[in-house]
């Protein structure tokens, strides 16, 4: 009920609410130095130094990235990816991130690129059912701003999540093309699989509007939540020219056994 509500307001609205239900705390607690107020952070919940903590141990275990890599952070939110790397990136290394709200973008780039000038962030005013509707410009027609082979490691967090299929799969070659070879891109999901599909119909995140090859939670607000279908979407891995290295299933509709995370973790590694 709350989460239709709350989709019934339009992004700016939504940005307003959080900033207003979260100034009582924001105004007493005590906050990591580089950590913005609840009322700022958009990109879900939970502890925010505590997820982005977690995440890293998953970009060391599977991505191989090191002091000198070249990341990319697609989504970059405001920042809940980019604060462990600042402790682990040299200055040979790199942290670009790209991200549609504008709010999280001036954050990051106030607060982190200030201290870390190897770290820059992009706006990318796309439009998004969940985040930005103020331009007409669509996923799947944008061309990342970077040359090609030009990262060693990729992630998208919480991004496929909020994005018709048509955008992903472009979004993949775009990915493709600005990896070099062989490196690694870790992305989260929501897979419907026979045993999400069974769990997820006594849980909050039920997937009642079956499309092909996908599903949403709103009609009106597509974007708020998309699930793809496993087999569509493992054989789009391999057209784009990703090997799949490993599949984490999450917790997401509850299902409890071999998850990692929330959502699903894929991580792919391009040929």
């Amino acid at each position: 009920m709350l989460r239709s509500i709350y989709y019934k307001l339009s992004p700016k609205q939504r940005l307003l609410l959080r900033k207003v239900v979260y100034a009582p705390i924001d105004l007493f607690r005590k906050r990591h130095e580089l950590e913005p107020p609840k009322g700022y952070v958009y990109t879900g919940p939970g502890n925010y130094i505590e997820i982005g903590e977690t995440f890293f141990e998953y970009f060391q275990q599977y991505g191989n990235i090191q002091p000198n890599s070249r990341i990319l952070d697609i989504g970059s939110g405001i920042g809940r990816m980019a604060i462990p790397f600042t402790n682990f990136l040299s200055q040979e290394g790199s942290y670009k991130g790209f991200d549609v709200v504008a709010q999280g973008v001036n954050w990051c780039t106030e607060h982190i690129t200030s201290k870390y000038p190897n770290f820059t962030f992009t706006h990318t005013p796309l439009k998004n059912d969940l985040y930005n509707l103020n331009t007409n410009a669509e996923a799947k027609d944008f061309t990342f701003p970077y040359n090609n082979k030009s990262f060693d490691f990729a992630f998208l967090t919480s991004v496929f999540t909020h994005m018709m299929p048509e955008d992903v799969l472009h979004y993949l070659d775009e990915i493709h093309r600005v990896l070099d070879d062989e490196k690694i891109c870790l992305a989260t999901f929501f897979v419907l699989d026979e045993i999400s599909r069974k769990h997820m119909q006594s849980s909050k995140m039920n997937f009642k509007i079956q499309r092909d090859n996908y599903a949403l939670m709103d009609e009106k607000v597509k974007e708020a939540n998309v699930a793809f279908d496993k087999a569509y979407l493992f054989a789009q891995f391999e057209a784009k020219g990703f090997t799949i290295k490993h599949y984490f299933p999450g917790t997401w509709s509850g299902r409890t056994e071999n998850t990692v995370s929330y959502q699903d973790i894929i991580i792919l590694q391009k040929k």
